[in-house]
């Protein structure tokens, strides 16, 4: 069973399709980035910066890097930047500075 898409502005007109986020299917649709996907989805908290401070996406044109996720096991992929493609993987939340143990400041 897939999320319900309920942000969207207008109706998907293209081919939907399911990405895995977090290990929850999601609908997508043809075309669309991964950012637009995860916010028609009502997904806003994307990343985890290496502070450990959670952000969404800023400018949602590749400039802020605020939307880095682990896609397709390629960490810092910019969801705003990644069109989605059928049976994609994705991870929100995760920075590998705090998993390896690194620590800033």
């Amino acid at each position: 069973m897939s999320e319900k898409r309920n942000q969207d502005i207008t109706e998907a007109m293209d081919r939907l399709f399911t990405i895995n986020v977090d290990g929850i299917q999601m609908l997508a649709t043809e075309g669309e980035s991964v950012l637009s996907t995860l916010l028609a989805s009502s997904v806003r908290q994307l990343m985890k910066n290496d502070y450990g401070v959670k952000s969404g996406a800023y400018c949602g044109m590749g400039v802020c890097h605020c939307c880095h996720l682990h896609i397709d096991g390629k960490h810092k992929q910019r969801a705003c930047q990644t069109i989605v493609k059928p049976d994609m993987q994705i991870e929100t939340g995760r920075n590998m500075v705090q998993e390896q143990g690194g620590k800033h400041g």
